[in-house]
């Protein structure tokens, strides 16, 4: 056995029965913690075998995990069109011209994060400036929010798009008076008409960028990740474990096309400490940038929107029921209320289901319901969260990044929406995430957005901070109720006797440094099963 113990240091442990210590002793050959206490305690496991390392009163908190992240599609935007920081179509149309200057003719120019919400007069964008700016491509750059597509008629031709396409249920085709299509594409059920034909990416190159940004995620104090991408990502993190080359550990949330498959894919073991498919994702709606979030009423001044439903009711209440006959963790985007109720009507038709074919003393062990976002919920709907058992899987930069449309598009709504507070007043898990690429990974950004309620890159006032979170609600969020997320609570979330020892050492007391000066804290190093990771102490 081989022992590491960190000693004199300022440790929270997020574990109700032994919330603060001062040393931890880890085995790192199974990476599990033997001892939380004293530095005299800790000093007694191990004995000879035992390394010691001095925190110097820094501050130790259980490692990050990231309930919601896109990890690969974020790896991605170093090598794509990145229109982040575009105030205007033409802004990112000089983009694109730029990277067609660079890319062989015939090949696709892909990338995104535009957002129209920013630009002058709020319109949507057409394929006529990117034909412009790279007529010998096809082109295809996702929104911010990767809800809405924008094409050239190259890529309008490949993926045979037409004035005559109709629109696929649950999608649409943004055309103009003609019926000619605009080049947006609304939702995957339309989207996918352009993905299924883009040449797939390469391998190699994939997982490169994949190792760089692990590499990242671990400078940031992040030791679990939630993925919720596919296949590729699947095959490429099963690369890294078997090469002893991941850093950090993934829970996979695969597509609901998926579901049938998961049986084969043989890392379901939860034993298996880095890499585990926890369950699948499902899409009831769009999002709130693009005005397709599926609403009760209509939009603002646009009361004939009530945005989309992106699977028929009868087809989600099966697939929950079937993915909880598997045990498995079910994640369901709801961004609008309309949408959040759909989702807890097939939530709570799969318990009932359950409760009726099943000895309930025998519970699922796998099992959590997850609304993910829910940032729009009628009241009634969130007891019913409570009442279900559901988590809110947030992300709280949204709240942040996302003020002003809500405001322009839900009018006097708003002030029930990204309502965490009161989400964790009534009993409801909060899970925190960042949904990157949609938003930064930082954790210390997403803290103070949670607790703050406001950008930490802008002077503007704190929105609605009524719904803020303390800093110990949002930490416990971002640990343990992220491990919970996960049906992984027993095993990491907090620093425990038994479970992995995951850790993040930061540079000033995360509970009382001044809100104000939280994201100039800095990571000292990483910690992942006892041994460090990166950084050094």
């Amino acid at each position: 056995m081989s022992t590491i113990a960190y000693l004199n240091g300022n440790i929270y442990t997020m574990d109700v029965q032994v919330p603060h210590a001062q040393a931890i002793a880890i085995d790192t050959q199974t990476g599990r913690i033997l001892a939380v206490g004293s530095n005299d305690e800790v000093r007694r496991v191990g004995g000879q075998y035992q390394e010691r390392i001095d925190l110097h009163g820094r501050t130790v908190v259980p490692g990050f995990i990231d309930a919601h992240i896109h990890v690969l599609e974020t790896a991605y935007r170093s090598q794509r069109v990145d229109a982040a920081t575009c105030h205007s179509e033409d802004e990112v149309a000089e983009l694109v011209r730029a990277h067609a200057a660079r890319t062989p003719v015939g090949h696709w120019i892909q990338g995104g994060h535009w957002d129209r919400n920013t630009w002058p007069g709020q319109r949507f964008p057409s394929k006529a400036s990117l034909d412009a700016a790279a007529p010998m491509h096809p082109v295809a750059l996702s929104s911010k929010d990767g809800h809405l597509l924008w094409v050239n008629s190259k890529a309008l031709a490949l993926a045979g798009i037409s004035a005559q396409t109709p629109d696929p249920a649950m999608g649409a085709i943004l055309r103009t008076s003609t019926g000619e299509p605009t080049g947006v594409l609304q939702e995957p059920a339309a989207t996918s008409l352009v993905f299924d034909v883009i040449t797939p990416p390469d391998p190699y190159v994939s997982r490169q960028l994949l190792e760089q940004e692990l590499t990242r995620l671990q400078h940031r104090g992040i030791t679990t990740i939630h993925d919720i991408e596919g296949e590729l990502s699947l095959d490429l993190f099963r690369q890294l474990r078997d090469e002893g080359k991941l850093g950090v550990r993934v829970q996979m949330i695969l597509p609901r096309q998926m579901l049938s498959q998961l049986p084969s894919l043989g890392i379901r073991n939860a034993e298996n400490d880095l890499l585990r498919v926890a369950g699948i994702k499902i899409f009831a709606d769009g999002t709130l940038g693009s005005q397709t979030a599926a609403m009760l009423d209509g939009f603002e001044n646009n009361p004939g929107n009530r945005g989309i439903l992106a699977l028929p009711e009868q087809e989600m209440m099966d697939t929950v029921r079937s993915a909880t006959e598997q045990d498995l963790m079910i994640a369901i985007h709801a961004i609008g209320d309309r949408a959040a109720r759909v989702a807890l009507n097939s939530i709570e038709y799969a318990q009932r289901t359950q409760a009726a074919q099943h000895d309930l003393s025998i519970p699922l062990k796998n099992v959590r319901y997850r609304l993910e976002h829910v940032q729009l919920i009628a009241p009634e709907d969130l007891e019913r969260m409570r009442r279900l058992g559901v988590i809110a899987s947030i992300q709280p930069f949204h709240a942040v990044a996302d003020r002003d449309i809500a405001e322009r598009y839900w009018g006097k709504r708003y002030r029930r929406a990204y309502a965490y507070r009161t989400m964790h007043e009534m009993g409801i898990p909060l899970a925190l995430g960042s949904d990157a690429p949609v938003e930064t990974y930082d954790p210390l950004a997403i803290l103070y957005a949670a607790t703050i309620r406001r950008d930490p890159a802008t002077r503007r006032p704190p929105w609605m901070p009524d719904q803020a979170l303390s800093i110990v609600s949002a930490l416990a969020g971002y640990t343990l109720g992220a491990a919970y997320a996960g049906a992984e609570e027993q095993r990491k979330g907090s620093l425990t006797v038994g479970k992995l020892g995951d850790a993040v050492v930061l540079r000033d007391d995360l509970l009382r440094v001044a809100q104000a000066d939280m994201t100039e804290n800095g990571v000292h190093a990483t910690i992942l099963g006892g041994n460090i990771v990166c950084g050094t102490l």
